[in-house]
């Protein structure tokens, strides 16, 4: 790997950990909305959003795993004997 992709790699994990706080902002409704409780109900609404973002990587990576476990197999099994 090029000692340049790695600084751009290096870069962008930076920036996005940096930003981690505006990444989990609503709109102006929706902050209005879940402070008046006290902000205990914007915590899980947070984790909610998290939850919800997760779940098709969740799934698409078992579905990757369970392909390339039985694709593996197949590839690993001997051949029939030729009579």
């Amino acid at each position: 790997m090029s000692a340049r992709i790695v600084i751009t790699a290096v870069a962008v994990a930076a920036a996005s950990l940096w930003m981690a706080d505006a990444a989990s902002a609503q709109c102006a409704m929706c902050v209005t909305a879940l402070e008046q409780n006290g902000g205990a109900m914007a915590v899980g609404f947070n984790r909610g959003i998290l939850f919800l973002l997760g779940m098709p990587y969740l799934v698409f990576t078992a579905i990757g795993a369970c392909w390339y476990w039985n694709r593996r197999n197949r590839v690993l099994e001997p051949l029939p004997a030729s009579k």
